[in-house]
């Protein structure tokens, strides 16, 4: 299931080799099928204004009036999909572990997400942008859980820490710096994911910041500045 534009619809689509194989646009104020996709099943996701829809086997579609985009226009077949709230980008994740931005109305791709230390592949198994877009988490069906910069493509820290069930839900809180994961078999799974509580995380374990000495080796172009308030 999937929410449609501001929420006025549900799409409902059928699992892999159901019969018949299409999804069904429902109404939530006439609580009634206004449409069906012939042939469309597995996740389905809508872009934010409503007037586009992509499916899992890479099918795109112009809505409410249903018509398919031409292939040039797919962004192929996919383990996850989401698009970022403002509508400007589509992340498309795939069996190898990869994740292929679009721009949100699947005119051009914009580049490719991949770990370059990745040595043993798996799928994308959930994506969720933040609210502001800038900011994807990428999870795996290993347990892993990334987070992404979007405008420069780049990994943000090391992963987060799971239980090791494959994610199969994400989402961030309405401010951003909170991520929740939901899996198979785990219970909800809570990250604070701000820079400041990533800061003070560091700094209860290490118990002190660094030393002058540690500050000049490491952090040269900058004047020196106590890094761990005092307790």
């Amino acid at each position: 299931m999937a929410s449609g534009a501001v929420d006025r619809s549900l799409l409902l689509s059928p699992l892999p080799g159901s019969i018949p194989e299409a999804t069904r646009i429902w109404d939530l104020r006439r609580r009634t099928t206004t449409g069906t996709l012939p042939g469309s099943v597995g996740a389905v996701t809508s872009h934010p204004d409503g007037d586009l829809l992509v499916t899992e086997r890479g099918q795109a579609y112009r809505m409410p009036a249903g018509t398919r985009l031409p292939s040039v226009r797919s962004p192929g077949k996919s383990t996850a999909l989401a698009f970022s709230p403002d509508g400007d980008h589509l992340a498309v994740g795939d069996g190898s572990g990869r994740v292929v931005l679009w721009d949100g109305k699947l005119d051009r791709r914009l580049g490719v997400l991949a770990d370059p230390d990745t040595t043993t592949y798996q799928y994308v198994s959930a994506l969720a942008f933040s609210a502001d877009g800038r900011t994807l988490a990428v999870a795996g069906d290993e347990g892993t859980l990334q987070l992404w910069d979007v405008p420069s493509r780049r990994r943000i820290g090391s992963s987060l820490v799971t239980p090791g069930d494959t994610v199969r839900a994400l989402a961030f809180g309405p401010d951003g710096g909170t991520l929740y994961a939901a899996g198979d078999h785990a219970p909800l799974q809570t990250y604070e994911i701000t820079p400041d509580h990533a800061a003070r995380t560091v700094c209860r374990r290490v118990a002190t910041g660094l030393s002058r000495d540690d500050w000049n080796r490491y952090v040269q172009d900058i004047a020196y500045r106590r890094s761990c308030p005092k307790h």
